[in-house]
């Protein structure tokens, strides 16, 4: 019994400097997100506030503007446009009369305003969004792939994952394409 304590002591002394060391991770943070369904997209953390959950009943509907305007949200005290990301893009939109949206908030006062004091947001909404993945510069391919060409504009660089191509979209390109329409 004595020999069984000791070795789970000695075991125990072993890992605990483990839980304090700080561990780096590798590689730029991109959020993952189905764009459709047959497309998984990657967006940089940089300019991302947060990822959301949205009721439909907390989007208001705006008249005259484009389609792919869904309506204007109210988060953590600021309001702004919600736009279908895969619509916007040309990309047939999965988004269904669904009870939520799933809505990537980005930060875009250093893209369109000289004043960086000023907190300017976007919700892009997309098909789920998936979680964090993590890319080292030497998995970008210059290659950019087989997409649509309503999307290889919008597309920085493209990562393969088993078999799969999975574009790294612009963030200028996405804002400029939602100030054009």
């Amino acid at each position: 019994m004595l020999t069984n304590t000791q070795s789970s002591l000695s075991k125990l002394q072993e890992l605990l400097p483990q839980l304090f060391e700080s561990t780096q991770l590798l590689g730029e943070p991109f959020l993952r997100f189905q764009l459709t369904p047959g497309i998984i997209a990657l967006l940089s953390m940089e300019s991302v506030q947060e990822a959301l959950l949205v009721p439909v009943k907390f989007i208001t509907r705006i008249p005259n503007v484009p389609s792919f305007v869904v309506g204007l949200v109210n988060s953590r005290d600021r309001v702004f446009f919600a736009i279908d990301l895969p619509e916007m893009l040309g990309l047939a939109s999965p988004l269904t009369t669904s009870l939520h949206y799933h809505m990537i908030t980005i930060q875009v006062s250093q893209l369109i305003s000289s004043n960086p004091e000023q907190k300017i947001c976007l919700g892009l909404i997309v098909n789920y969004i998936q979680g964090i993945t993590r890319v080292n510069s030497d998995e970008k391919l210059s290659d950019q792939g087989n997409f649509s060409s309503s999307l290889t504009p919008h597309i920085q660089a493209v990562i393969a994952e088993k078999e799969t191509l999975l574009p790294i979209l612009s963030l200028a390109s996405i804002i400029k394409q939602a100030n054009k329409r």
